[in-house]
């Protein structure tokens, strides 16, 4: 992932139904529009894919979206090389938290 990432879509796999809707959330978004594949709906797919390279975290899709699949989470810049574990593309992420003890 880029290190200017400052945010990650999160699909909802219950709420997410390509195949019951016009998958506004693809058509809308800007993106796309100039010809990036930043959101993804395959035939095959259960659920949409978005691309969390080419996300730009604007938040249509989140308004498009019939059924309330997505959320847009804003993260803290820093926090990439702290990762821990990444369940997966438009997923959560843990990190670990390192404090510092006082003098």
């Amino acid at each position: 992932m880029a290190d200017c990432l400052t945010h990650i879509a999160i699909m909802s796999e219950d709420k997410c139904k390509p195949k019951k809707c016009r998958q506004e959330c693809r058509k809308s978004y800007p993106v796309v529009k100039t010809g990036k594949l930043c959101i993804e709906v395959s035939q095959a797919a259960k659920l949409a894919f978005i691309s969390e390279e080419l996300c730009i975290g604007c938040g249509i899709c989140v308004k498009k979206c019939p059924f309330d699949a997505i959320e847009i989470i804003n993260l803290p810049k820093d926090l990439e090389k702290d990762t821990t574990h990444c369940y997966g593309p438009n997923t959560f992420k843990l990190h670990s938290v390192i404090r510092e003890q006082a003098p």
